[in-house]
């Protein structure tokens, strides 16, 4: 009796099916969202800077390979402590960017742009 089953397929490397190429929009989104969950981190801006692209947070990141550096400007709620709320962001962008990207973070450099004044008109209603 002669075996007739088809001789298995040979398995191809990951890397020669094709490529993945992660787009610096999308890492920017990974970091603004992170950015944006961090306590005390709010959007700020008015109708212009959001005209403009100019509205808190802001980032900007450099993808060289599997390597992604990463500036993130961001506005403050009156009250925060900004060395601790500067850290957190800083850690909670680099967490992000590693697990949502694959890159390897080389640096997240944060700048607190902005201090949002608190809204008393709140407290009145």
């Amino acid at each position: 009796m002669a075996d007739s089953a088809a001789p298995a397929p040979m398995l191809v490397e990951p890397e020669a099916r094709g490529r993945l190429t992660i787009r610096d929009r999308a890492v920017q989104s990974i970091a603004m969202a992170a950015a944006l969950a961090a306590d005390g981190v709010h959007r700020h801006g008015n109708g212009l800077t959001r005209v403009t692209g100019r509205e808190l947070p802001r980032v900007d990141t450099v993808v060289a390979g599997d390597h992604v550096r990463a500036d993130v400007d961001i506005a403050v709620e009156w009250g925060r402590g900004l060395l601790e709320t500067a850290a957190a962001v800083r850690n909670d962008v680099t967490a992000a960017l590693e697990t949502h990207s694959g890159l390897v973070v080389d640096g997240v450099t944060v700048h607190v742009a902005a201090i949002i004044a608190p809204d008393f008109s709140r407290e009145l209603t």
